[in-house]
C-alpha cells in the first residue's frame, strides 16, 4: 500500500535522531516538452522506496523543482505526470554518494503560452495529449490584487471563443481573469499532429474528443501566478455547457460552473459513463424545462436552474449572454458560490 504524506510529517522518536548536513540529499530538475519547452506546474512525485512514502511537488515557471533535505540512506523513485502523460520512473541509489542529484524529464506533450501565434493574432497555443493545437486568450483585471478569481469560457458548436465578448467584458468589470478558448475543430484550433482538423458533430458525444481540451487550459490557468489557482469557474453554451457539467465534477479545482443550454446525455456520454458525471455546484440557464431538470438532477451540490423562454428557437451563445438578465444571473451566482 502506498501512502502519501506531507513531507516534514515527523515520525516517533526522529526529534531524537536529528540528521547531520553529510546524512541528507537534494533532488532537482528540469521538465520540458516535446519542443523542450519548461513545463511549469508538472506533477513530479518522488517515492522513497524502503519506506513506500510518496511526496509530491509541482515545478515552477521555468520549470523547475527542487526537493531538499532528503534522508540520503534510502533510494528514492522520481517520475512526473502532465496533461495525461506520464514520464519514465527513474531511480536515485543510496549508493551514489552524492548530495546533490540531477533528476531531469522530457514529457511527450506540449504547453506553449505565446505573444504570437504566427499568423499576426495574439494569444496562446497549447497541444491536448492526442496532438490537436488549441488556440485561446487571456486577459486580467486591471487593479486586482492576487489572487485574482478566473473563468474559463467554452463556446457551442460550430463557434469559436469571440462569442463571449460581452460577457468577458462583464467579467472583468466584476475583477475576474478571463480565459477563452477555441475548442478543437473550431476557430484557430483546426490544427492536429500538423494536419487540418475539422469538428464532427459525432464528437458531441465523444469522451475521447472535447473532453480532452479540458485538461491542457485548466493546467495552464493554474499555472498563472496571480490567480487562484485552486478555485476555478467553467462556464459554458451548447457543447461548452456539457464541458462545464463535466469540469464541474471531474477537476477539483473547479469551484463553479455555468450552463448556458446544456445537454444531458450528451454530457453524460462525454463522461464515457455515469458514473464518471458527478457535476457540483452548477447554474445551468436552459430553454427547455425538461433538459434543465435532467441535466440538475444530477448536480451533487448548489445548483440553480432557470428557464428562459425568449430564447427558445436561438443556438447561439452571443443571444443568451448579451441579455442583461443572463449576466446579472450568471455574475450573482459566482458571487454566490465562489
Amino acid at each position: 500500500m502506498t501512502v502519501v504524506l506531507a513531507w516534514g510529517a515527523i515520525t516517533p522518536g526522529a526529534a531524537a535522531r536529528p540528521q547531520s548536513e553529510d546524512a541528507i540529499k537534494n533532488i532537482r530538475g528540469l521538465v520540458t516538452d516535446v519542443r523542450g519547452t519548461p513545463v511549469a506546474g508538472a506533477r513530479v512525485f518522488i517515492r522513497d522506496v524502503g519506506a513506500n512514502v510518496t511526496r509530491t511537488h509541482a515545478t515552477d515557471e521555468e520549470g523547475v523543482y527542487v526537493v531538499n533535505g532528503l534522508p540520503a540512506a534510502a533510494d528514492y523513485e522520481v517520475h512526473v505526470t502532465y496533461n495525461g502523460a506520464e514520464s519514465e520512473t527513474k531511480l536515485v541509489t543510496s549508493f551514489l554518494n552524492r548530495r546533490d542529484n540531477a533528476v531531469n524529464f522530457e514529457l511527450g506533450v506540449a504547453v506553449i503560452p505565446t505573444g504570437s501565434d504566427g499568423d499576426g493574432d495574439a494569444g496562446i497555443l497549447l497541444e491536448t495529449f492526442d496532438r490537436v493545437q488549441l488556440r485561446a486568450s487571456f486577459e486580467l483585471p486591471e487593479g486586482i490584487p492576487a489572487p485574482i478569481p478566473a473563468a474559463l469560457l467554452l463556446h457551442g458548436y460550430g463557434e469559436d471563443g469571440s462569442v463571449w465578448i460581452d460577457l468577458e467584458e462583464r467579467l472583468l468589470a466584476e475583477g475576474w481573469a478571463v480565459m477563452t478558448l477555441d475548442l478543437r475543430g473550431h476557430g484557430r484550433s483546426t490544427t492536429k499532429n500538423s494536419e487540418p482538423l475539422e469538428a464532427s458533430e459525432a464528437w458531441r458525444s465523444d469522451p475521447q474528443q472535447f473532453p480532452l481540451d479540458l485538461v491542457p487550459t485548466l493546467d495552464w490557468l493554474k499555472t498563472q501566478e496571480r490567480i487562484d489557482s485552486s478555485r476555478l469557474a467553467v462556464i459554458g453554451f451548447d457543447v461548452g455547457a456539457n464541458l462545464a457539467l463535466l469540469a464541474s465534477g471531474r477537476y477539483g479545482e473547479v469551484a463553479t460552473a455555468v450552463a448556458i443550454n446544456p445537454n444531458a446525455e450528451e454530457a453524460i456520454a462525454m463522461a464515457g459513463t455515469g458514473q464518471e458525471f458527478k457535476p457540483n455546484a452548477v447554474l445551468i440557464l436552459e430553454s427547455d424545462l425538461i433538459q434543465g431538470m435532467l441535466a440538475r438532477q444530477y448536480v451533487s451540490g448548489a445548483s440553480r436552474l432557470s428557464i428562459t423562454e425568449d430564447t427558445v428557437e436561438t443556438e447561439e451563445t452571443l443571444v443568451w449572454v448579451s441579455s442583461g438578465d443572463a449576466m446579472d444571473q450568471i455574475v450573482r451566482w459566482l458571487k454566490d458560490t465562489y
